[in-house]
């Protein structure tokens, strides 16, 4: 029962409990996550991967994924037009 007491008198006046505190600290990691992820090295990492993987298809003979493309900026409709 002093427990309950406490944990009411503590959210009235501000404090955070340890839950509240661990729940906090979570919401923080998955920001920062996701600013990485959407941030700078996010995009870094998709360029690079779909460099690596429109080349790889290039070397087989394959078309690369439209998706690759766009990401590298080149128009999938035009890729066929380019001599390689």
């Amino acid at each position: 029962m002093a427990g309950l007491k406490f944990h009411r008198l503590s959210q009235r006046m501000g404090k955070r409990t340890y839950e509240q505190s661990i729940i906090k600290q979570s919401e923080k990691e998955m920001s920062f996550r996701k600013s990485i992820r959407d941030g700078f090295l996010g995009r870094a990492f998709a360029m690079i991967s779909a460099a690596n993987a429109a080349s790889a298809a290039v070397e087989a003979g394959r078309r690369p994924k439209a998706r690759d493309l766009r990401e590298l900026g080149i128009d999938p409709s035009m890729f066929g037009r380019i001599n390689h």
